[in-house]
């Protein structure tokens, strides 16, 4: 009867922690990907919704006769379009916000003069 040296079973056990350390680096890679699929699919499913609500305002508008009848589905309308460029503006904000203080910020550690307004001449 052969009985396996201390050594292969030391082998073995790293092999399989080894295993077990990429399994979990695997899995956590693959709920990153499920969580990114579902925040797009959440976008897609909003974008949606708001172009249906859209041509459902157009829709009742085209089917009233009087400007008055139609001044509470345009400023549905409006305030919608203004809450979207809102956020949308806010989201380009987060992206070149820290763009412009790194930019900014390396020029003035440098041997280029620093940005001046129109004041300082």
């Amino acid at each position: 009867m052969k009985i396996w040296p201390w050594s292969v079973i030391a082998d073995l056990r790293e092999d399989n922690t080894y295993l077990k350390q990429e399994l979990i680096i695997a899995h956590s890679g693959r709920e990153l990907a499920v969580k990114e699929w579902r925040d797009q699919r959440n976008k897609i499913e909003y974008l949606v919704r708001t172009i249906r609500d859209i041509d459902e305002q157009i829709f009742k508008m085209s089917q009233l006769g009087s400007w008055e009848d139609m001044r509470p589905h345009f400023t549905h309308l409006n305030e919608g379009m203004i809450t979207r460029k809102r956020t949308e503006s806010d989201r380009i904000s987060e992206v070149l916000r820290p763009e412009l203080i790194k930019a900014y910020s390396a020029q003035t550690n440098s041997d280029l003069p620093a940005l001046r307004g129109p004041d300082a001449l």
